[in-house]
């Protein structure tokens, strides 16, 4: 595949990103990442968020991300809660409570009716963290900057455009971080699940988001669902290819999708 092949495979939608019939809500949409960003959060309130406003929300108080996959189920309730489509004007109480995976989805998809390349990443974010000493699970996304020739780290759920550093972790970066002991292990989860198997686990998620399958929290593939005592050798070292490959997914696209159109355990069948 080549680099404007890649680009094109981006800025086209994919099963998840498609807003099908809803598709014309992105007519008039602002031109510059900023903008798109302040939209999207006044469309969506993230679950961690719902104690600091909960008496703004009536009818819809508790975390909706097991209600909803796909864009097309969004934005179909999104119109359900305020006719107007997409807002600034949308109440708290018509939002929808999701997490980062999809702010995510949504800019992806607003991106993609502009023609924009643009992919979802999965990793960690010090900056969600109280001291920023640890990596919480998040998914932002990385937009192509044609001005720039590059690729840029968005973050719609915190409205950060062009994260810097290591603010943000790559799953795979932070797996060959472990695996050489440059850093902790159990830095890196959220809530009560940390260490390796989450490292792993987003590791994976990443993947098939750099293969433009958008899974969702729980699509874990076969090899997710295996203790870290239970992977073998080989295992173990396909993990370290696959980060390895991920620290540059344009130069390695290839050897990506060969690994894992060659590996069912890499997939999630549903």
């Amino acid at each position: 595949m080549t680099k404007a092949e890649r680009l094109q495979f981006y800025s086209t939608y994919t099963p998840n990103t498609d807003p099908g019939e809803y598709g014309y809500l992105f007519q008039e949409l602002p031109q510059n990442l900023p903008e798109l960003c302040r939209l999207i959060k006044c469309q969506l309130i993230h679950p961690a968020m719902i104690k600091k406003g909960r008496h703004l929300l009536t009818d819809y108080t508790r975390n909706e991300d097991e209600t909803f996959y796909r864009i097309t189920d969004m934005l179909e309730a999104l119109v359900e809660r305020n006719a107007d489509g997409l807002t600034y004007d949308r109440l708290p109480s018509e939002r929808l409570l999701l997490s980062c995976r999809f702010h995510s989805l949504l800019l992806i998809s607003m991106l993609r009716s502009q023609g924009i390349p643009v992919r979802s990443r999965v990793g960690f974010a010090s900056y969600l963290s109280e001291n920023g000493r640890k990596y919480i699970d998040h998914w932002i996304c990385e937009v192509w900057e044609e001005a720039g020739k590059r690729w840029i780290r968005v973050d719609p759920d915190r409205e950060i455009v062009d994260v810097q550093g290591d603010a943000f972790l790559m799953a795979g970066d932070a797996w060959l971080m472990a695996r050489d002991n440059e850093i902790n292990p159990q830095l890196f989860g959220v809530k009560k699940s940390w260490g390796m198997p989450y490292i792993r686990n987003n590791l994976c998620f990443d993947l098939n988001a750099v293969l433009g399958n958008e899974l969702g929290y729980r699509d874990f593939p076969p090899l997710c669902q295996k203790a870290m005592d239970e992977l073998d050798v080989e295992e173990w070292q396909l993990l370290d290819e696959i980060a390895i490959y991920l620290q540059d997914p344009d130069e390695h696209y290839a050897q990506l999708q060969a690994l894992f159109s060659e590996h069912d355990f890499l997939q999630f069948k549903g």
